[in-house]
């Protein structure tokens, strides 16, 4: 037999690591990335939503039962909730009660009831993207379809059978 047409173990080395590999990984995980990144950032908005409005749901509750406690006191009519619905609405106290040193009712102050009923301002979640270039180049309509044909051109690469070097080509001659 001739030595060129026998099968070393660099041969069958060379025909293991073929470097068709690395572009089909690469084709893969950039394909992967271009298709996954803009979904992720609509699903991470989409949660960024759903939290903000979910704030203000419980923001909303929250007024309707601190309100709809005070609805049920002025109902049973509550003595302290009277009592103090005279001294700040109408500046009077009862007169088996003695004033509290110290303690003026100011005519000028608001008489409503209603701002001490509100619950604190809502804290609405801010949005976080990711902003990396990866990202900019998956999101933007120009650069994404480069990014898909390069990642198709990868993988066509990566799909070529081996080649045979220059040793195999010498070998069918």
């Amino acid at each position: 037999m001739d030595e060129r047409s026998e099968p070393t173990r660099e041969t069958e080395a060379a025909a293991v690591l073929d470097a068709g590999w690395l572009f089909l990984v690469a084709g893969l995980a950039l394909l992967g990335a271009t298709l996954l990144i803009p979904a992720a950032r609509d699903l991470s908005e989409a949660k960024w939503l759903r939290d903000r409005a979910l704030a203000i749901e419980n923001h909303r509750m929250t007024r309707l039962t601190r309100y709809e406690e005070y609805l049920g006191a002025v109902e049973n009519k509550d003595p302290s909730l009277i009592q103090s619905l005279a001294a700040s609405q109408l500046n009077q106290i009862p007169a088996d009660t003695a004033v509290v040193p110290g303690f003026e009712i100011d005519p000028q102050a608001n008489a409503s009831v209603f701002p001490a009923l509100e619950p604190p301002p809502v804290k609405l979640p801010e949005f976080k993207a990711v902003d990396s270039r990866l990202a900019r180049w998956a999101s933007n309509d120009r650069t994404r379809i480069w990014l898909l044909a390069g990642s198709v051109l990868m993988i066509m690469i990566g799909l070529l059978p081996p080649s045979k070097g220059w040793r195999g080509h010498d070998a069918q001659a």
